[in-house]
């Protein structure tokens, strides 16, 4: 098929350039032809709240390499024009993660289908709305899957809240593929010697973007309830006031028990980050699926996550991780301990995520996206 992206691609920084990249890649792998199109803008200034949108060092693209102007119609329809120029386009897909774009998206989806009705629209929905949405970003997603054929989804979670907003799309659920192209692990004592960590505790991680939904200030209060071997790792840029967790933070007085790196991490910083933790903790309040437990497998480090969303997907009770109730800290501490204490078995965990791994590929998703 010729299949065309609207969408974040490299050099925009985040899981969705990143998801998208390999997307590409692997529908190139199983046959099809595709043509990528980029944002020459896509989040105005005063609505990003992090410190930039594109990998450092790298501009954003270009309207010649990216014609996609989140606040400009002109460059929706003008993207259209652009879609089509490479001959009959059998498939349109529009990635949705954020309300936001959901007006840029749907104004090129509309284009597309007025000057060649016979091309499928097809929305890849990351989340049903925007994280932490309001009520306007309901309002924004319906309308724009009022624009598209059919939909994909990564969960059972999604599809639900895709389905209340339009109860008559065709929807397909389908799952977060596992990333594949990270730089390899290391060993754990090198990893933490890097990090400055002493190589004697136990170390649980948070990584990734600090938004409220994710439940940071709840993994804090429960590790005030652990013992004093056991330290927390925070890596990611915080997309909100700090303040409220440093707070928490001298409350408990962890200062010396957690160790922080808020900023957007690179690549080649995952090897150290995810080495150097005995365990992931998704202390999510809310979810659909998450990019970050992908990473996590890759590396082979367990996770304990809320049962909220997609995340019981990829976790094994007991084998790779657990499971514990939302918002709940005095819970996650228990979860937290409980695995800490058990003889768990690195082995076993890479065996079990060998069975995901393989279920969970790229080509599997490319091959089964349009089936």
């Amino acid at each position: 098929m010729n299949i065309a992206i609207a969408s974040t691609f490299h050099p925009y920084r985040g899981g969705i350039a990143t998801f998208n990249d390999r997307l590409a890649i692997s529908l190139k792998n199983v046959g099809h032809s595709v043509n990528c199109f980029n944002w020459s803008r896509q989040y105005p200034s005063f609505l990003f709240p992090g410190e930039a949108q594109t990998i450092k060092g790298l501009p954003t693209p270009n309207k010649k390499e990216a014609p996609l102007d989140s606040i400009n119609p002109r460059s929706w329809k003008s993207t259209a024009y652009k879609i089509l120029q490479y001959g009959n386009v059998d498939v349109l897909l529009l990635p949705f993660w954020h309300a936001s774009l959901a007006p840029a998206l749907r104004g090129v989806a509309k284009r597309v289908k007025k000057l060649s009705p016979e091309t499928k629209i097809v929305a890849l929905m990351h989340n049903a709305s925007s994280h932490d949405g309001k009520a306007v970003d309901k309002w924004l997603t319906k309308r724009f899957l009022q624009a598209v054929d059919s939909c994909v989804v990564l969960s059972d979670s999604v599809k639900n809240g895709v389905m209340k907003l339009r109860s008559d799309i065709n929807c397909n659920v389908l799952f977060h593929p596992l990333y594949d192209h990270y730089p390899a692990a290391k060993d754990k004592a090198v990893a933490r010697r890097n990090l400055g960590i002493n190589e004697n505790v136990n170390l649980l991680l948070f990584f990734g973007l600090i938004r409220p939904y994710k439940g940071l200030d709840c993994l804090i209060e429960a590790l005030g309830k652990l013992d004093e071997k056991t330290e927390l790792l925070i890596a990611g840029e915080s997309y909100e006031n700090w303040g409220k967790y440093d707070s928490i933070i001298k409350k408990l007085n962890l200062q010396n028990r957690i160790h922080l790196i808020n900023r957007f991490v690179s690549d080649s910083e995952l090897p150290n980050i995810f080495s150097s933790a005995d365990c992931l903790i998704l202390p999510y309040k809310q979810a659909s699926q998450s990019g970050v437990v992908a990473t996590s497998i890759h590396y082979n480090t367990p996770i304990i996550a809320t049962d909220t969303g997609d995340l019981r997907s990829s976790i094994v009770e007991g084998k790779t991780g657990a499971l514990v109730e939302p918002n709940n800290p005095s819970l996650l501490a228990e979860k937290i301990q409980n695995w800490l204490m058990q003889d768990n078995n690195i082995s076993q965990v890479q065996i079990e995520y060998d069975k995901i791994r393989l279920a969970k590929s790229w080509d599997a998703f490319a091959s089964q996206l349009f089936s």
